[in-house]
């Protein structure tokens, strides 16, 4: 239940060099590409989907940042020539743009469902799950000791285990409470399952295909 209690992780290139640029300057516009326009929002954003280790780079680097906005520009010319020869009017193209919508409110659903889950969790249990304590690790730690060791063999001390430890029973009491909480609503509610439905959905599994046995030529 660790990603229940997960927090939002702050974008180490807003934190840099971007972060210079307050709310103020976002509207800015960076640069143009015939009646479109780039602007200082539209580049940070497209900053926050590099990779976590180019962020910093791009956020930095004056010479890496101009030539990422290179690239941008080259894609937007790229995608101006494709809607000019009529491209994003193909049938195909149409079918799995729609496809992809789908797929991406379906996404939007699942994190909203997720992010309902966490404020629950935070609202009904967070206050409720105690800490483990130094001599609840301690425990742990003996109770496991011949576990505790890296994969070359070599024997963890408690110092070095401890972190690990309060980890891994502080997510072992949160999906604990987690769950007993669930099962507290499930026994409240009026819930009905089909048995043959659900039967019925092992059905649509194709089988492994047979590997097939080559027989052995008498002549040869």
């Amino acid at each position: 239940m660790k990603l229940f209690f997960q927090t939002a992780t702050t974008v180490l290139a807003l934190a840099l060099g971007l972060a210079g640029c307050n709310k103020g300057t976002d509207s800015a516009v960076l640069a143009k590409v015939n009646r479109t326009t780039i602007t200082v929002s539209d580049f940070k954003k497209q900053v926050q989907d590099l990779d976590p280790q180019v962020q910093p780079i791009v956020s930095t680097d004056a010479k890496a940042r101009k030539e990422y906005l290179d690239q941008i520009v080259g894609y937007e010319v790229a995608l101006q020539e494709a809607k000019r020869l009529g491209l994003d009017k193909d049938a195909e193209y149409k079918k799995r743009m729609a496809t992809y919508r789908e797929e991406m409110e379906r996404k939007v659903q699942e994190a909203m469902k997720f992010e309902l889950l966490a404020n629950l969790v935070k609202k009904e249990l967070a206050s409720k799950i105690t800490a483990p304590t130094d001599q609840e690790v301690k425990e742990y730690y003996t109770k496991n000791i011949t576990r505790m060791r890296t994969a070359d063999g070599k024997k963890v001390s408690l110092e070095q285990a401890a972190p690990l430890i309060k980890d891994r029973m502080a997510n072992e009491r949160q999906r604990d409470a987690f769950i007993e909480y669930v099962n507290s609503l499930k026994a409240k509610a009026t819930i009905s399952i089909d048995e043959k439905v659900l039967a019925s959905l092992g059905t649509d599994t194709p089988a492994p295909a047979k590997e097939e046995v080559k027989k052995e030529d008498p002549k040869k």
